[in-house]
Formats: structure tokens, C-alpha cells, sequence
């Protein structure tokens, strides 16, 4: 059964940009193929430049377009057509997706702006039982 994460951000957190790119980051470090799911294309093309620089030591391989020649690591999607077998779900929309359920782990960012979304995302992982676990940043 899927995995769900929340990860609430602290109010003094205010760059829920860098949680997520290190949230990739030790994913690929652990060699799990991940979807960042985003709300739109430019939270995609955002996040995109955001994993090319937010670490001057390191590399987290991603695109926005899976490959048919190479499976990336982290693929950034708004609307996922082929994302491939992958292990974990960040996702970032506004909705659950339909196929959450197929990733071994879903990851759920709790800020201040989204306080509200994040209680209805919980009540439905909850409702339907599946492991809930809180992270507090």
C-alpha cells in the first residue's frame, strides 16, 4: 500500500522551492525515480530552474519530457501523460491524481498557503486507510 508523507513546513520556512529540490535530490540519491507533479507549466519550467541551481555541489538529473531512450530521474510534470515506473509522488497540484496510488510513496508539502488543501488531501488518505505519516521542517 502507497505511503503518504506530509511534510509541514515551518512559517519561517519560506522557500518551499529548496524542500522540494532536496526532496529530489535524496530520492535520487536513494535511487527512486520520481514524479514532481506541479499545478501548472510554469511551476514546471520554475522547478526545472530551480534543480539546475540550487546546489553548486551536485547534479539531480530531471526533465520535463520522459525520454523513450533514457528513463530521468526526476520528471516534472503538470499534466503526466507517460511518466514511467516510478517509485515516489511529489506532488504539488491542487488535486489527488487519479493514479497516486501506483507509486510506493506519495510526498504532500503543508505551507501556510495551502493549510486548508492539505487537511482535505489528508482526510481523503485517511478515509480510504492508507499509512499516514507527519513530518515537521
Amino acid at each position: 500500500m502507497t505511503r503518504i508523507d506530509f511534510y509541514q513546513l515551518s512559517p519561517q520556512q519560506h522557500n518551499p522551492d529548496r524542500v522540494v529540490c532536496q526532496l529530489c535530490q535524496k530520492a535520487y540519491e536513494n535511487n527512486q525515480y520520481t514524479l514532481l507533479l506541479t499545478q501548472s507549466t510554469e511551476q514546471t519550467a520554475h522547478l526545472d530552474r530551480q534543480l539546475w541551481i540550487f546546489n553548486d555541489d551536485s547534479f539531480v538529473p530531471h526533465d520535463a519530457q520522459e525520454s523513450t531512450d533514457f528513463k530521468t530521474p526526476v520528471l516534472i510534470q503538470n499534466d503526466p501523460g507517460s511518466m514511467g515506473d516510478r517509485q515516489l509522488l511529489i506532488n504539488l497540484s491542487n488535486t489527488i491524481p487519479s493514479f497516486f496510488a501506483q507509486f510506493e510513496r506519495v510526498i504532500e508539502l503543508v505551507t501556510e498557503d495551502n493549510k486548508q488543501q492539505a487537511r482535505e488531501h489528508y482526510s481523503f488518505y485517511k478515509e480510504r486507510g492508507y499509512p499516514l505519516n507527519h513530518h515537521n521542517l
